[in-house]
């Protein structure tokens, strides 16, 4: 037993160590998983308000061709979802769901390519931020 002085503070230290290396990480844990509740609301949220949509029955073109049977269109619509969702998140006054008589705004915006695209329009048309 002549090792055993040096043992008890190595032990110590070893958890002294170990709380150290764990305990700076729990605030990142913390907002990663804030971060990724987010991400879960913005989804599900953009999923109802697809679905929301569908249930609304628009038409396109002369010949009255359903909206949801377009894919291109029907994609649109779930970028345009989306990025509803994000804004509705990051604090601006938008309604994340798509009103029956919004189609005049709409159908301007429904091919933009990106979510990001169709942000930077929509947030040319909101009100501005106010601080809380």
């Amino acid at each position: 037993m002549k090792f055993s002085p040096f043992i008890a503070p190595s032990i110590v230290l070893m958890i002294i160590a170990f709380n150290q290396t764990f305990a700076g990480s729990a605030p990142e844990n913390q907002a990663a998983a804030q971060i990724h509740t987010e991400n879960q609301r913005i989804v599900q949220i953009s999923e109802t308000c697809y679905q929301g949509w569908q249930q609304l029955g628009w038409t396109i073109g002369e010949n009255g061709m359903a909206a949801e049977q377009h894919p291109a269109f029907s994609n649109g619509i779930k970028r345009i979802c989306q990025a509803r969702a994000e804004l509705f998140f990051e604090g601006y006054e938008i309604s994340p769901f798509i009103e029956p008589d919004s189609q005049p705004q709409i159908f301007p915006i429904v091919f933009r390519p990106s979510v990001e695209e169709i942000k930077q329009h929509l947030r040319q048309n909101l009100p501005k931020l106010r601080l809380i």
